[in-house]
Formats: C-alpha cells, sequence, structure tokens
C-alpha cells in the first residue's frame, strides 16, 4: 500500500510569492518560477506548484500543471546558457516553447531564437520555418543591419563604409515578415530599388534596378 507523504512545499511557495509580487515580466517570472521548481528534487513538485498558484492567484493565467512542468523543463534547459537564456528573455513563451519542445541541438535552438528575435516571426511562420529547415538556408549575420548598395566600381568605397556590393542575388523562401525596408536610390542617372534587410548576407538580398 502506497501511503502518499506530505510534502513541506512552505519555502518554495515563498519563493513563487515573491517572484510574482515583484517581477511583472512575463518570460523572467516563468524563468523564476522554473527555477524555484527545479530546486526541488520530488517528482511532484510542477503539479504541487500549479495547484498552488491557481488558488492563490485565481485570476492568472498561465499556471496549468503542462505549463508548470514547461517551465521547469525550460530552467534546466538554458540555465548553464546565460548568454541564449538572454536570448529567450527577449521573446515570447509561445515561441519558447516551439523551440523548447522541438528536437533541436542547443546550436540550433540559439539560431532560430537569434532568428526569432531578429525577424520577429509569429509562432506559426517559427513552426513553418523550422519545419522547413531554414538554418540551412539563411545565414545570420552579426551586424545588427546590413544594407547593400550602387555597383561594381564603388567597391572600395563600399567597403570602407561597412556596406558591400549586391550582384543579382535572389533570395528564396522569402516571405513579406523577412522583408525589410525597401528603397529607392539614384545611380548616375539610374534609380536602383535597394532592398535592406537586418541579418541576411549579401546572397540573400535582393537588387533590382528599376
Amino acid at each position: 500500500m502506497n501511503i502518499r507523504k506530505n510534502i513541506d512545499y512552505s519555502d518554495m511557495y515563498a519563493a513563487l510569492d515573491a517572484a510574482i509580487s515583484a517581477e511583472k515580466q512575463q518570460m523572467k517570472l516563468y524563468c523564476k518560477i522554473g527555477k524555484a521548481v527545479c530546486q526541488r528534487c520530488e517528482k511532484g513538485a510542477a503539479v504541487a506548484t500549479a495547484a498552488y498558484l491557481r488558488k492563490q492567484y485565481p485570476d492568472a493565467q498561465g499556471f496549468s500543471p503542462r505549463n508548470l512542468r514547461r517551465m521547469r523543463d525550460f530552467y534546466r534547459t538554458y540555465e548553464d546558457r546565460p548568454d541564449l537564456l538572454t536570448l529567450t528573455l527577449q521573446i515570447g513563451w509561445t515561441k519558447n516553447v516551439v523551440i523548447l519542445e522541438t528536437d533541436l541541438s542547443m546550436e540550433l535552438r540559439e539560431w532560430y531564437l537569434r532568428a526569432v528575435n531578429q525577424f520577429h516571426w509569429s509562432k506559426a511562420e517559427l513552426i513553418e520555418r523550422i519545419v522547413t529547415n531554414a538554418h540551412e538556408m539563411i545565414d545570420l549575420a552579426i551586424n545588427a543591419e546590413v544594407c547593400y548598395i550602387g555597383e561594381e566600381k564603388k567597391a572600395a568605397d563600399q567597403k570602407k563604409s561597412g556596406s558591400f556590393l549586391c550582384r543579382d542575388n535572389i533570395i528564396r523562401h522569402l516571405t513579406d515578415k523577412d522583408r525589410c525596408r525597401m528603397q529607392s536610390k539614384k545611380d548616375n542617372g539610374r534609380q536602383w530599388i535597394v532592398a535592406s534587410y537586418p541579418i541576411f548576407i549579401a546572397k540573400q538580398i535582393i537588387f533590382m534596378r528599376c
């Protein structure tokens, strides 16, 4: 006969209350909740946390047992990677869950976290990118913004200014949300349409002459 022991979670509950009182940003709060659950070795800690939070904060959403397990797993996944944890805090919870629950290496998790941060993909778009292995088709640049302008004879000036020459490079698998600002530039009497992308490298820039 199995006898269920009464476990004292008072310390964890106090930590949860403190986190909720102090933290208003959802991702930071979920991270703290996940940490509090991880610090308990009991198998039912996530369920106990969910029950407590729903009782104490009945108007709050997101405290189901399933979501509490996700918070626990989220913290476990990134606790030794503060660089990636910083990226996760910049996007929404539902997108984090997609990346968390997909079978990805840490390297690919980082890639998709950076891509979501820079492209502002929706959840549906993120899922589509993962399914189509977008990381195999898109190279993320380090710089925040790269703009490709001009003609070949201006390569030297462009190199100095930090811009690069792009010749007939057409990007594939590009949606409207992936496109950045489009602007017209006049160069020696000819007008060029320059596509500026936040994180794509040269092979992925559209360069068209009107």
